[in-house]
């Protein structure tokens, strides 16, 4: 079963019992307990759930923060490679390390 599928079937439980309850109880079940028990953790499961998603969009926040500000640096630096190229010429020895890098 998918996880939306098992969220359902929990949820259609809880409801189903709930309807049934005088006839779960006139043959002999009491089925609070059981019932109280299941709408705790379908409680506790949506939570989580809802905690995961927020991890997971903070996740894709902060990764597209560190793909950002490495694309500025990658952009800085390549700039003042470009300055320093233009100073020395490239035929300068440190300019031909620098490229080495950038290649």
């Amino acid at each position: 079963m998918t996880e939306a599928e098992k969220r359902d079937f929990i949820a259609q439980m809880i409801s189903l019992v709930q309807e049934a309850q005088d006839t779960l109880q006139d043959k002999g079940f009491n089925p609070a307990d059981r019932l109280d028990g299941l709408k705790v953790k379908k409680q506790d499961a949506d939570s989580a759930e809802i905690a995961q998603q927020q991890a997971a969009a903070e996740a894709q926040e902060a990764t597209t923060r560190a793909n950002q500000t490495l694309a500025d640096a990658y952009k800085d630096g390549s700039d003042f490679a470009d300055l320093i190229s233009g100073l020395l010429g490239k035929d300068n020895e440190l300019v031909k390390k620098m490229r080495k890098f950038r290649d």
